[in-house]
C-alpha cells in the first residue's frame, strides 16, 4: 500500500544544530495530537471494557474476562496498524525534507486493508533484520552474548531496511543484497545513523523504564522518540539520495 501524502514543502533552512532539530521533530500540531491519541485511545478502550465487564459479569459469569479479551482484538488490530501507518508516513515525508511531524493527507482515503498492508510491510522489515536472533532464542532459550550480537547486527541493518521498505512500498525492496549495497554506498553517514539508533533505542529500552516517571509519561516519551527515529531514517535519504541513486 502506497502511503497517501500531499507533497510537503522543501526543507527550510534550519538555524538549529541538526541534532537538536531532530529531537524537535514531533513538536507540531499533528505530532502532539498523535502522541495524545496513541496514549489515550488504549486507556479509553480499557476503561470501557472494565465498565462493560462489570455490567455483564452477572450474566456471563466466569466467561466475562475471556469474552471481553477477544472483543478488544479488532480495536487493537486497527489501532496498531494505524500507529505503524503514521510512523511510515513520518519516514516518507521526511525523505522530502519535512522537519516536523506531518498532518494526515486531506486528499485520498484509506481503509483497514491499507493500514494492515502497511503494518505487515513494517513488521516484515523487522523480521528481515531480527530473524537470526529470534531463531537463536527459540533454539537456545537464552539471551547470551551470541543472541545480543545477532540482535546488534539486526539493529545495524534496521534503518536501511525500514527506509527501503517505505520508499519502495514492496517486500522486493528488502532484498539483502540491495540493502547491503545501499549501506556500502553511504557507509560513514549510515554508521552515524546507526549510532543514533543505538543511543536512542538503548535509552528507550534500558534507561527510560528505570526513571521515576508515571507510566503514561514514560509511554509518551517512548512514542515521542519513535517519531524522532522515524524522522532520522527519512532525513537520511533526503541528505544522501544522490549517493543512494534509487531513482525515486
Amino acid at each position: 500500500m502506497k502511503i497517501l501524502e500531499e507533497e510537503p514543502p522543501l526543507a527550510n533552512e534550519c538555524k538549529l544544530p541538526p541534532l537538536i532539530d531532530a529531537f524537535l521533530y514531533p513538536i507540531s500540531a499533528s505530532g502532539i495530537i498523535h502522541i495524545a491519541v496513541f496514549l489515550v485511545a488504549p486507556l479509553l478502550v480499557s476503561l470501557f471494557v472494565r465498565l462493560l465487564s462489570l455490567f455483564l459479569a452477572p450474566y456471563l459469569m466466569q466467561g466475562t474476562g475471556y469474552i471481553m479479551k477477544y472483543l478488544t482484538v479488532p480495536f487493537y488490530i486497527v489501532f496498531y496498524s494505524y500507529v505503524l501507518y503514521y510512523i511510515a508516513l513520518c519516514i516518507s515525508n521526511s525523505t522530502k525534507g519535512l522537519r516536523r511531524a506531518p498532518d494526515l493527507p486531506l486528499s485520498g482515503t484509506f481503509d483497514i486493508g491499507d493500514l494492515a498492508s502497511q503494518a505487515i510491510l513494517l513488521i516484515g522489515c523487522v523480521a528481515v533484520c531480527f530473524w537470526p536472533a529470534a531463531i537463536y532464542y527459540v533454539i537456545k532459550h537464552q539471551t547470551d552474548s551470541w543472541f545480543w550480537l545477532l540482535s546488534a547486527c539486526g539493529t545495524f541493518f534496521l534503518p536501511m531496511t525500514f527506509l527501503r521498505g517505505v520508499m519502495f512500498d514492496s517486500f522486493d525492496a528488502l532484498n539483502p543484497v540491495s540493502i547491503i549495497w545501499s549501506i556500502i554506498k553511504t557507509f560513514l553517514p549510515y554508521c552515524g545513523l546507526v549510532l543514533f539508533f543505538f543511543v536512542v533505542g538503548g535509552f528507550i529500552a534500558a534507561v527510560l523504564p528505570k526513571l521515576p516517571l508515571w507510566d503514561i509519561l514514560t509511554q509518551a516519551v517512548k512514542i515521542y522518540l519513535v517519531f524522532v527515529l522515524a524522522h532520522r531514517v527519512g532525513w537520511f535519504y533526503w541528505w544522501h539520495k544522490d549517493k543512494l541513486g534509487w531513482g525515486i
